[in-house]
């Protein structure tokens, strides 16, 4: 599959790709800059369950047979609409 440079750009601006590039680059930070690598391991693990939930959101929201909802009217504008028929 083909992705052309402003597919590939909207791609990288959603909020998935955003939290993985700060999630990386936190735990990078804290890794090389700091040394410390109990709050690299905290970081890592608190931003996963994030970025696992966009990529399951992401795949769902792709399917072709997702079940859509329609909106329900309620009982007056169902009146509204039997009254406006009756006139025409």
């Amino acid at each position: 599959m083909k992705l052309k440079l402003k597919e590939i750009g909207l791609q990288l601006c959603t909020c998935t790709w955003i939290e993985i590039m700060t999630g990386v680059g936190i735990t990078l930070y804290l890794v090389v800059a700091m040394h410390n690598y109990v709050l690299a391991a905290l970081s890592a693990g608190l931003f996963a369950p994030l970025i696992g939930f966009h990529f399951v959101t992401t795949l769902i929201s792709k399917r072709d047979d997702l079940v859509t909802i329609q909106g329900v009217l309620r009982t007056n504008e169902i009146s509204d609409r039997e009254k406006a028929m009756q006139r025409s």
